[in-house]
């Protein structure tokens, strides 16, 4: 087994427009740098690569382009090579200013960088469990509907309308000696950035949010300098804290980033300090295009929309907030998308130890459960936003669950943030799962 590791900057200019709020936001300060970490295995057949990117997540177009570049650099085959982003809400929009072009360039050289750095070493793994920050943000309320995010204890609340997912799985590669090369750490939750304080202009900076905190921090516990990444598992419905619970807001800035990064990083000591190396295990790689329909707007869905906008109609839940900031804006691009949407399903494995399954956009816990609970590996890693932005992916049971348009605050299955017909998820879980059950032959299972 040979690995190598390395990270580069792809923190944008100042003056880029930033995604993940509703309303547009102009970058003006830079609280932490922006990274792309690649990680590279070798068996002396087989390359893997992992990138991780802090971002709120890229298109295949871009990635697509970045996996020719790759293989054209160091003859890693596309299929190898597993692109994904962290979710951070204080990133930069990647269609503007040119910025996907650039980014292109910089995930490459991030992998033909850990190229050039592999050297002999022994990898290992190891899972802890973390509750205490997660929540599922989508809740049943006292009148049936399901709200998105309806806020901390309300009184309307009946109970969680899904679950959690409290692994976090890590991945550790070495030297011989002992010196630690890179680590993949996964853990399923939505993301934790800025925390409320009264500089508005705190909301225009950049910051790779708790992903770039944890890397620093766990850096800092070792003692070392390596390659830390932290990529998002299955979470598009789960968030930083549980709305059934009291949360106690911090003044400090990024101090709720602060504290779960502290968290998951003494659960990550714990799992590392307890790991089994091997330097003898077989690699191998499956992607798989898969075809998905598109989602149409319905007449009703136009026009309430359009009355908020206007303003006849008060938005009053996240739902609204989506037809109002993310649908209407776009709507002549909804109505003349092409019927189908074509995207990627991707495997990676390590001997019969672990498997990476990367999926294409924000998907549901849930959907990431099964793909675990049925995995023949012992450690089954779930990379969302994985070589592709597709929006949610939300179950046919939360789609059942939405309600009308007027009443119901269900955001996730709202067109606008979701694109996709509702079977996508399984569409995704099923050609994910056939395709680790080969690789686990593959490598000897």
């Amino acid at each position: 087994m040979k690995a190598g590791a390395a990270v580069v900057d792809v923190a944008p200019p100042l003056g880029i427009k930033m995604s993940g709020y509703f309303e547009e936001r102009i970058a003006r300060d830079i609280h932490d740098p922006l990274f792309a970490k690649a990680l590279v295995l070798d068996d002396g057949e087989t390359r893997l690569a992992v990138v991780v990117c802090d971002l709120i997540g890229v298109e295949r177009k871009y990635l697509d382009e970045a996996k020719r570049m790759v293989c054209e650099c160091t003859d890693i085959p596309p299929s190898n090579v597993l692109i994904c982003c962290t979710h951070t809400h204080t990133g930069p929009d990647v269609e503007d200013m040119g910025y996907g072009s650039y980014l292109i360039r910089r995930i490459a050289d991030a992998i033909q960088l850990a190229v050039n750095r592999l050297t002999d070493a022994e990898l290992g793994v190891e899972r802890e469990e973390e509750a205490k920050p997660l929540g599922n943000r989508r809740f049943y309320m006292k009148d049936g509907t399901v709200w998105t995010n309806p806020g901390i204890l309300n009184p309307n609340i009946v109970k969680p309308a899904g679950p959690i997912d409290p692994e976090v799985n890590v991945l550790c590669v070495r030297k011989p000696n002992g010196n630690t090369i890179g680590l993949l750490t996964n853990y399923a939750m939505h993301y934790a950035g800025l925390s409320p304080t009264e500089k508005r202009e705190d909301m225009y900076t950049i910051s790779a949010d708790y992903f770039g905190v944890f890397s620093s921090l766990i850096q800092r516990i070792r003692g070392e300098e390596f390659v830390a990444m932290l990529a998002n598992g299955a979470c598009g419905d789960v968030i930083m804290f549980d709305a059934m619970k009291p949360h106690k807001e911090v003044n400090k800035f990024f101090g709720h980033a602060e504290r779960i990064a502290s968290l998951l990083a003494s659960k990550v000591i714990w799992a590392w300090n307890q790991m089994r190396f091997e330097n003898d295990l077989k690699l191998a790689a499956s992607i798989e295009e898969v075809t998905i329909s598109r989602r149409f707007p319905t007449d009703e869905e136009i026009e309430f929309a359009s009355k908020l906008v206007k303003g006849e109609v008060k938005a009053v839940n996240m739902r609204h907030y989506a037809l109002k900031y993310f649908f209407y804006p776009k709507l002549e691009e909804f109505l003349n998308a092409p019927k189908h949407v074509k995207t990627w399903v991707q495997a990676l494995a390590i001997g019969d130890l672990a498997v990476i399954v990367g999926l294409p956009g924000e998907i549901f816990v849930e959907h990431g459960l099964k793909i675990k609970k049925e995995s023949p590996f012992k450690y089954t890693f779930i990379c969302e936003l994985a070589n592709d932005n597709v929006g949610y992916i939300p179950t046919i049971k939360a789609f059942r669950e939405e309600g009308n348009l007027t009443t119901s605050g269900s955001y996730e299955t709202t067109i606008g943030p979701n694109i996709l017909a509702p079977d996508a998820g399984d569409i995704m879980v099923e050609t994910a799962l056939k395709m680790i059950s080969k690789l686990y032959k593959t490598v000897g299972g």
